[in-house]
């Protein structure tokens, strides 16, 4: 099952993943704005859309397979 993002989780996915700059650096590389990227941190935003995950995925470097997995619990764990 699929955890809800917290600002803990997120920032130790970026730290595991030694993204570089700032907030501001890697909004811009998932393609999002920075208020969006701490909204998802600081757990404002309760269903992300799956294009913001799959590119915060792919911006961590996750495998695509392993996030359509957790996409995929996470929907069952909810009866979707």
């Amino acid at each position: 099952m699929v955890r809800r993002m917290t600002a803990e989780t997120l920032d130790q996915l970026l730290l595991a993943k030694k993204v570089g700059g700032d907030f501001r650096d890697f909004a811009a590389t998932v393609g999002i704005s920075v208020r969006a990227l701490l909204d998802l941190r600081n757990g404002r935003v309760q269903n992300p859309r799956r294009a913001t995950i799959l590119a915060l995925a792919a911006a961590l470097k996750v495998a695509p397979a392993r996030v359509e997995a957790a996409i995929a619990a996470s929907r069952a764990a909810a009866g979707k």
